[in-house]
């Protein structure tokens, strides 16, 4: 007779059990070092952001990704801040432009707000990594100081329907530091005004409008506009104001000038400044009227007198 122990010793029991992991991991990986987004008042800026979600374990039915409103608080439109100044941008899923504003919980959310789709919904043996891009949009159009804007939002990982606060479990969360640098633009041009080069010398004239120039700068520090004369730049007699010289030569007429209203003096090298401005142009273009004064005397001597004028703007 067999001895039961034997039988007992000779079988062998094998469980296998699936879905048994070292851990289950549902994460996400944001750009390091943040966003930076290149704009200007005449170009927008456009910038592809990859975040890859990292999945192992076990399977995620539903999961969606969203974006924080940032420093503002509100998602349309998101800020940046640069002290009191703002530039306006967005985060959308799709390329610019795009109306999938991408937002966040606790606000109600559709599938437009949020990044989502059926990867991560079985159960992965080893690390599955998966890439999605979102877009950071700067819109063209916005006259701003120069300089760099900054905002941080939190990027954000759940599990759960987007549309179904009741599902949501925040499985990771990244927070990105957004950057736009916006351009310095200093600009300006003039519309002359028609009839100015057969100006009569001989009788008197006062304030007459001879050109309107634009200005235009969003330099952080200000600007700088500068008229120069041609011929008290080139002056070795001692003149201290502009003039208009006779063609040959030898026959002169002294004149004034207003800008914006404003007496041109203080000239110096045959520069005088005009504009010194600590802050931008707003909302963009500022016109200002240049206007000639002088003193008519009929013993000129006959010909053609000119002067050239030349306006420059800077940053201070």
């Amino acid at each position: 007779m067999r001895d039961p122990r034997a039988a007992v010793a000779g079988l062998i029991l094998l469980f296998v059990s699936h879905g048994a992991f070292g851990a289950d991991v549902f994460r996400l990986y944001a750009p390091p070092g943040g966003v930076y987004a290149n704009a200007s008042f005449e170009r927008e800026g456009i910038v592809e952001v990859d975040v890859t979600i990292e999945h192992e374990g076990v399977a995620i039915p539903a999961w969606f990704l969203a974006v924080g409103p940032g420093n503002a608080g509100v998602f349309e439109p998101r800020q940046m801040s640069q002290g009191a100044n703002a530039l306006d941008y967005q985060i959308t899923g799709a390329p610019p432009p795009s109306t999938q504003v991408l937002k966040a919980p606790p606000t109600a959310l559709t599938a437009s707000d949020v990044v989502t789709g059926g990867d991560f919904a079985t159960e992965a043996l080893t690390a599955e990594l998966v890439t999605f891009t979102i877009y950071v949009h700067v819109p063209s159009g916005q006259f701003g100081p120069s300089g760099e804007y900054v905002d941080s939002v939190s990027v954000e990982l759940y599990a759960g329907d987007y549309a179904d606060p009741g599902t949501h479990v925040l499985a990771d969360s990244v927070t990105v530091t957004v950057t736009g640098r916006m351009a310095e633009l200093v600009d300006l041009y003039a519309d002359r005004e028609p009839g100015i080069r057969s100006m009569d010398l001989t009788t008197t004239v006062s304030n007459r409008l001879i050109a309107t120039v634009n200005e235009r700068s969003n330099s952080s520090s200000g600007y700088l506009v500068t008229i120069t004369s041609a011929n008290l730049a080139a002056d070795t007699s001692g003149a201290v104001a502009p003039f208009m010289a006779h063609e040959a030569g030898g026959g002169a007429l002294s004149y004034s000038l207003t800008y914006g209203g404003t007496p041109v003096g203080s000239w110096s090298g045959g520069a005088a400044l005009v504009v010194d401005s600590t802050s931008i142009t707003a909302p963009e273009w500022v016109s200002r009227e240049l206007r000639i004064s002088y003193t008519g005397s009929p013993a000129l001597d006959a010909g053609d007198y000119e002067d050239r004028l030349i306006i420059t703007s800077a940053a201070r």
